[in-house]
């Protein structure tokens, strides 16, 4: 859950103690309330702290009611023990407000991040994520655990790649009476048929719910859209969303039928479980990681490791470098970025050449091997220059948030040899910053 740095360090919205936790700072915010992080002296380890923002009842029964419900989902959740869910180790009320004590993850970020259709995983990734979600809720499940809050936000993934399915449930303190949009606000977008419409749950709304995380995660768009919340919620209800080829006609069919299998309308229809949605999830996954073993991207890794630029690169960094990116092809006179423009994604020349130019003026040229879009380092700075392709130019596009995901040592090894190239040109004619 992303915050800003004034959010972060604002002494007067960090409280001194919750519980008997000291907390260090703010380390995020989200819709059913805040995140702090904080030190356990006992077990020797970080903890993050989530005080949901729960209104107390003003009748005593039903708050009483309410504050049962959130100590015994807490437990219920504090019981599971399973890799891809994220643990809770302790949950309180303090000054009317509810907390949990959870596993801190250091450099983890949700799944939010990798929504929109400019900065997509990979689809074997997206895949794999989906699969320890279905095998984790399925585990749940089985423990009389329904999340039934499935969103990307919900969703960790640490730095190590691995999954963190978080908030399972304890956030919905409010009685059946009372519609589920209220106690989970901000995530109808994800919401089952039969939970929009408030009729009981079963472990099949967690499945639709995954269904509806993987299409966007694989297309970069919601599966209903709609410009207010009654629209949203009756497409939900009744109508089909695109298929997900119709965004990406690359994308296997077989995974089509997952994600239609997974929303349909009827749970009875759905897939049965998480571990039958996951062994689906397998095949698919074993279909999509012979196609990226395949000789065109072997082909890929040749012309690259014969660039200056990746000299240095071990063989397998160099395939940490391919995951993390696209291959385009441009057509002379193609723009590939744009003066002005905001982009954060690193650029390495792999054949042809690309002219650039600023405020209408003729730069320099850019030829194989040559990388730039140094702005990807400062987040939220627009290109300085415009790049335009001189001729057929092939281009490797690499994410700067998906480098965040492949291994520290990859990490440093890019830094330096971008930055360095970078320096040399900086040195050579004074004018190429892009």
């Amino acid at each position: 859950m992303a915050s800003n740095v004034s959010e972060l360090q604002s002494a007067a919205d960090v409280p001194a103690k919750i519980g008997k936790y000291v907390i260090i700072n703010k380390v995020g915010k989200g819709s059913t309330g805040n995140v702090y992080l904080s030190h356990d002296p006992y077990y020797r380890r970080d903890v993050a702290i989530k005080v949901y923002n729960i209104e107390e009842d003003s009748d005593a029964d039903r708050a009483r009611v309410s504050r049962k419900m959130f100590f015994n989902e807490a437990h219920m959740v504090g019981m599971l023990q399973h890799p891809n869910i994220m643990p809770i180790y302790d949950a309180g009320e303090e000054n009317g407000k509810y907390y949990v004590v959870t596993e801190h993850v250091q450099g983890a970020r949700t799944l939010g991040a990798y929504c929109r259709p400019d900065n997509l995983l990979r689809v074997d990734d997206v895949v794999e994520i989906i699969y320890k979600c279905a095998k984790a809720l399925h585990y749940a499940h089985g423990r009389g655990v329904i999340h039934r809050d499935i969103k990307p936000s919900n969703v960790m993934l640490t730095v190590d790649n691995d999954v963190r399915i978080i908030d399972f449930g304890i956030a919905i303190v409010n009685d059946s009476e009372v519609s589920r949009i209220e106690g989970i606000a901000g995530s109808p977008s994800y919401m089952s048929p039969e939970q929009v419409q408030s009729e009981d749950l079963t472990p099949r709304s967690d499945l639709y719910s995954l269904g509806a995380v993987l299409y966007e995660l694989l297309t970069g768009f919601r599966p209903f859209r709609a410009d207010n919340l009654s629209k949203l919620l009756h497409q939900i209800v009744y109508a089909t969303p695109p298929p997900i080829l119709t965004y990406r006609s690359d994308l296997p069919e077989e995974l089509e039928e997952v994600v239609a299998m997974a929303m349909q309308k009827d749970p009875a229809k759905r897939c049965p479980s998480g571990t039958s949605m996951a062994a689906d999830l397998t095949r698919v996954y074993q279909d999509l990681r012979t196609k990226y073993d395949s000789l065109d991207n072997q082909e890929h890794f040749d012309l690259l490791r014969n660039l200056t630029f990746f000299h240095e690169f071990s063989h397998a960094e160099i395939w940490e470098v391919l995951r993390a990116s696209d291959w385009h092809e441009y057509k002379d006179a193609e723009d590939i970025v744009r003066e002005g423009e905001m982009d954060d994604r690193f650029y390495i020349i792999v054949s042809g050449k690309a002219a650039v130019e600023a405020n209408g003026n003729a730069l320099g040229v850019l030829e194989n091997g040559d990388c730039f879009g140094e702005t990807s380092y400062v987040r939220g700075a627009k290109r300085t220059a415009s790049i335009k392709a001189q001729g057929p130019v092939t281009i490797l596009r690499v994410s700067s948030t998906l480098m965040e995901q492949v291994s520290s040592a990859c990490q440093l090894r890019f830094n330096k040899v971008f930055l360095r190239s970078l320096i040399t040109r900086l040195q050579g004619d004074g004018s190429a910053q892009t």
